[in-house]
């Protein structure tokens, strides 16, 4: 039995069409959800605007992540990299801003200690049973954001299943405990695909009630993958990512590139592009199963690819923007962000979709005071 999600404007029609009006539970400030059979589900959509599924947000990752186990030199810790602080020019490590993430859990991680906040029950227990690779994509999120802003406080709330999936309705209250909390950056680094009018009605009211709890939020989405397993082959809107009022950000393979990955979703709406090819990041300890059935062991790290992790760049550096030569909100991070303030360059033009500014990846080596905005 599908369920659907009704933006309030459209509540009393589909009663109307239903003729009843019991079976409603809220989502969100102006969101309604209701459990229908098929063939009513399909009445309602036929009959009424405003309505659509709750439709099922996933993580979307290129490839499964790479075994890391060190390149020679080892990496520095969290602890050395916030002792940065005291540089000349500001302190550029997000010192005091919080960083929202809806996601799979996070894995305790000796490198992330002090770095995040999760409640018990957002946590990954170790993995024993060898769940599949999606499992650790909250962990890397976290790390992702910590390197380019170790001083920040992640707060991780687990949306999303072992499989990194999850319906918007619980992807939604997710963001909404994140929002009430105080977040200044939300990073999204999930959504879905959907060619529907109704979609993105939906779509912009769940991110219009965050901005009514917390006016400021700024929210970073990732622009979503092509290629894989239930990817379209050419760009197409992605929902969170193509909706106003987000920071939709795309992939470049490298911090030196300006050509977008040929993996990478993009279109009219994209605002940002960061490197999402092959980073390296915190991640599971322990025995995980890949696509194909087959186990991999992992040692707490990896090298992964995705717009999922270029979104995460971005949602750091607004972050250690936002505590630079002088104090900016997330917001004013973000038009300089868009500026090219803090960019290694711009992406061409392609039909349908502007040149946006490629954001800087601050890598393990390069934490040094940045003079990039004023």
């Amino acid at each position: 039995m599908p369920a659907a999600l009704v933006v309030d404007r459209s509540v009393p029609r589909v009663r109307e069409v239903l003729g009843r009006s019991a079976g409603w539970t809220r989502v969100g400030s102006r969101l309604r959800r209701i459990h229908l059979p098929d063939q009513e589900f399909a009445d309602v959509r036929r009959r009424c605007a405003g309505v659509d599924e709750d439709r099922v947000m996933t993580v979307r990752i290129t490839g499964q992540p790479m075994r890391y186990n060190g390149d020679g030199a080892a990496l520095p810790t969290l602890a050395e990299l916030r002792d940065r602080r005291d540089q000349p020019g500001g302190n550029w490590t997000g010192e005091g801003v919080l960083v929202g993430s809806v996601d799979t859990g996070v894995q305790q991680h000796l490198w992330l200690s002090g770095g995040y906040l999760s409640a018990p029950a957002d946590f990954e227990a170790p993995t024993g049973t060898a769940p599949g690779l999606q499992v650790g994509h909250g962990t890397f999120i976290t790390g992702l954001v910590l390197q380019q802003a170790p001083a920040a406080g992640v707060w991780v709330e687990k949306a999303l299943a072992a499989d990194g999936q999850a319906l918007s309705s619980v992807v939604a209250d997710a963001a909404m405990q994140l929002a009430r909390r105080g977040v200044h950056v939300l990073n999204l680094s999930l959504g879905c695909f959907a060619d529907d009018p109704n979609a993105r009605e939906v779509m912009q009211q769940l991110v219009d009630d965050l901005h009514e709890v917390n006016p400021e939020l700024v929210i970073v989405t990732a622009a979503g993958n092509l290629g894989g397993p239930g990817e379209p082959a050419t760009p197409q809107d992605f929902w969170p990512a193509a909706l106003d009022d987000v920071v939709a950000v795309g992939s470049v393979d490298s911090p030196t590139s300006t050509g977008w990955s040929a993996w990478s979703n993009r279109g009219p709406w994209v605002d940002l592009a960061a490197p999402g090819h092959e980073l390296l990041s915190t991640f599971v300890d322990g025995t995980l199963t890949d696509a194909d059935g087959t186990a991999q062991t992992y040692t707490g790290w990896a090298r992964w690819s995705g717009t999922s992790f270029a979104a995460a760049v971005v949602a750091g550096a607004i972050a250690r923007l936002m505590t630079g030569r002088r104090p900016i909100t997330a917001r004013e991070a973000v038009a300089a962000l868009r500026s090219g303030a803090y960019g290694t360059g711009w992406t061409a033009p392609e039909e349908g979709v502007p040149a946006v500014p490629v954001v800087r990846l601050a890598t393990w080596d390069e934490q040094q005071a940045d003079t990039a905005v004023a």
